[in-house]
């Protein structure tokens, strides 16, 4: 990702949190990782989350760089993540998840998928999902915190 497209994401990611923080029940940042067919990527995500955990928010996933300061990463993926609620309780909830967005700035995806979210405290915790990508199922795993 190159640092336009970067400052973009963060100005983006900021100004969704600004909106929603006016009224918002909960605003939820992720860091994430991701085991597909095509390997590993690493990411973020920003989500408003209601009373009742249904969930909208944005995301951006990568590879790490690993080369020269030229490496942009391989397979961006930014877009839309909308998250329904199965069943829940205070400490485990299950969720049904849908992320939409570009790969490379170029090709549209949909990835749907399945979501484990256990709560350590009240603010803090962790995720654990299976979703469809490129035709293959793929895994993640990720902490959360819930800023208010």
């Amino acid at each position: 990702m190159n640092e336009l497209s970067m400052k973009k994401y963060i100005l983006s990611s900021l100004f969704v949190t600004f909106l929603m923080s006016a009224d918002a029940q909960d605003i939820v940042t992720y860091v994430q990782t991701e085991c597909t067919v095509a390997g590993s990527q690493y990411g973020s995500s920003v989500m408003y989350e209601t009373r009742s955990k249904w969930s909208v928010g944005i995301f951006y996933q990568a590879e790490l760089a690993t080369r020269s300061e030229d490496y942009s990463g391989k397979d961006n993926f930014l877009g839309l993540t909308f998250q329904a609620p199965l069943a829940k309780s205070k400490k485990l909830s299950f969720f049904g998840q849908l992320r939409s967005g570009l790969v490379n700035s170029q090709f549209v995806v949909v990835v749907p998928g399945l979501e484990t979210r256990l709560n350590l405290t009240p603010r803090l915790g962790t995720a654990f999902g299976m979703s469809l990508r490129m035709g293959y199922p793929s895994v993640s795993g990720k902490i959360f915190l819930s800023l208010f």
